[in-house]
């Protein structure tokens, strides 16, 4: 929005605020609460949130549950992957395991499925610096092969910090501890049956997907770096297409369209660095000030 100077946008979300996910370790860690992660959508003022949910994506544009159909000159589906296990990537589901993890002697992450969701990591080591005594592990039952040298690069990190990793399942004697599901993903329902091109346009003419189902798609990892990438270069092609009448953006030595394994390899090792706390208290103050309270 910044870089245009006349343009509408419009936020479809049924919920009435939004959740600031990458935070939940610093909340874990005491930094900020747990509500301080929502932000009123009612708060916008450039940005007109539309309290409703797509339900179909069509050639005319977005169909809502609701039953009305909108499009604009441009539209991105934003609707993140389906995840299958517990829920500790929303800020309730967050908070919910806190609140378990207080009294719990142990805290186990376990991993059995293809694709994981990822950021476990930052809570697994939020867990073990707010409460050392605790025991916390990490047991990778079975993950999909393109993950494997990830753990395997930040297991020697985990061991600094007292966090067992390995590949056996967690001891199930004590009662008391906490296993934790790690989700897997699968494609959004929602995107059944859509295609994702190079600069993450679909079939339907200035529709595009983003986020993990899109990665998924186009064969990379579903990270989070990987999603917000995508929405930096998408933004970029939109502003561009807008102003000169063609869709362009700056090739990087990182685009996958240039080296598809590299750059895989560039966003797997990019999340097993994590973010340091200090950091993303200013990730987080930045957005919250600057790109939140900006719309």
């Amino acid at each position: 929005m910044t870089a245009l100077d006349d343009v509408k946008v419009y936020l479809v979300d049924p919920k009435p605020y939004h959740e600031f996910v990458m935070g939940i370790p610093m909340a874990f860690a005491g930094l900020v609460k747990f509500d301080d992660l929502r932000m009123s959508l009612d708060s916008l003022k450039r940005v007109e949130h539309v309290r409703d949910e797509v339900a179909d994506v069509r050639e005319s544009g977005l169909k809502l549950a609701s039953g009305e159909v909108i499009r604009g000159d441009y539209n991105v589906l934003a609707v993140g992957a389906f995840k299958i296990g517990d829920d500790f990537y929303s800020v309730e589901g967050a908070e919910a395991l806190y609140r378990a993890a207080e009294t719990a002697p142990a805290v186990r992450f376990v991993i059995d499925e293809l694709y994981p969701v990822m950021g476990f990591g930052e809570v697994a080591m939020a867990v073990k610096s707010l409460w050392p005594q605790k025991e916390v592990s990490i047991h990778l039952v079975y993950v999909h092969p393109d993950y494997k040298w990830l753990f395997e690069t930040f297991s020697a990190q985990m061991a600094k910090l007292g966090i067992s990793l390995s590949e056996e399942p967690p001891p199930t004697e004590d009662k008391a501890e906490i296993h934790v599901v790690v989700p897997e993903l699968n494609p959004h329902p929602l995107t059944k049956g859509l295609k994702v091109g190079p600069l993450f346009e679909t079939q339907y003419d200035r529709t595009y997907l983003i986020g993990d189902t899109s990665l998924m798609k186009l064969g990379l990892p579903p990270l989070g770096w990987g999603a917000i990438w995508q929405a930096s270069v998408l933004a970029q092609a939109i502003v561009s297409d807008i102003k000169e009448g063609a869709a362009e953006v700056e090739i990087d030595e990182w685009t996958y369209m240039k080296d598809p394994d590299k750059f895989k390899q560039y966003l797997t090792y990019r999340m097993t660095k994590g973010v340091p706390l200090v950091h993303l208290r200013g990730l987080y103050d930045l957005w919250r000030t600057k790109i939140f309270g900006s719309l």
